[in-house]
């Protein structure tokens, strides 16, 4: 016997949407640690209502980070599919993830203080971002000793670099050029320690 997740009715997933977007607006402004109730009625749906959709705050703020990252991330990973310039498409990949980082860091933040955090919400970056390194490697733009899981580390370096600059910096755009050269084609044999698997953890972001 088949079992499928019935979608919401419409005026279900209004509310959902609402709650989303209340959460949003009342973290940014008044932080993460606000009542649920509050977030209640910024949305305009009852305190059951929030609870029912997400029983748990953890369950919210990580519903706003992916829809945020969602929303910043996917017109640009559907461009760089369509992108010739491979070289072209990994720098704006890894552009696109970093600055939705750094526009997004209360909620990154917020997500990583409880536990919300955690590499399978940007593996639908991490994926297509994958795939052009690889495409690069085959097109000899990229060099071969690259792996799928430098990808988030390479983003997790470059986000690492957002304390020691002033509050809306780009200065995080200098370190991106510097990696950008470092993945281009050896002219000898590699000298990269062997990679290490990568773990599904919970980053510390102290942004």
């Amino acid at each position: 016997m088949s079992t499928q997740i019935r979608p919401l009715r419409a005026d279900a997933a209004r509310n959902v949407q609402r709650i989303i977007d209340a959460a949003h607006a009342v973290f940014v402004r008044g932080g993460y640690d606000v009542p649920m109730d509050e977030i209640a009625a910024e949305a305009g749906v009852g305190i059951a209502t929030v609870y029912r959709r997400f029983p748990r705050r953890e369950d919210l703020v990580k519903s706003v980070l992916e829809q945020r990252l969602s929303a910043r991330l996917n017109p640009v990973l559907e461009a760089i599919r369509h992108e010739p310039d491979t070289r072209r498409a990994i720098r704006l990949a890894l552009e696109a993830g970093v600055s939705a980082a750094a526009e997004e860091r209360g909620t990154l933040a917020a997500a990583s203080n409880i536990g919300a955090m955690t590499l399978d919400v940007a593996q639908r970056f991490f994926e297509p971002a994958s795939q052009m390194i690889e495409r690069g490697q085959l097109s000899g733009v990229v060099r071969a000793d690259l792996v799928a899981d430098d990808v988030p580390r390479i983003v997790l370096m470059l986000v690492g670099t957002f304390p020691s600059f002033e509050p809306g910096s780009d200065g995080w755009r200098r370190y991106l050029d510097l990696l950008m050269d470092a993945i281009a084609p050896l002219d000898g044999p590699s000298r990269l320690t062997p990679p290490q698997s990568l773990k599904n953890h919970t980053p510390p972001i102290d942004l």
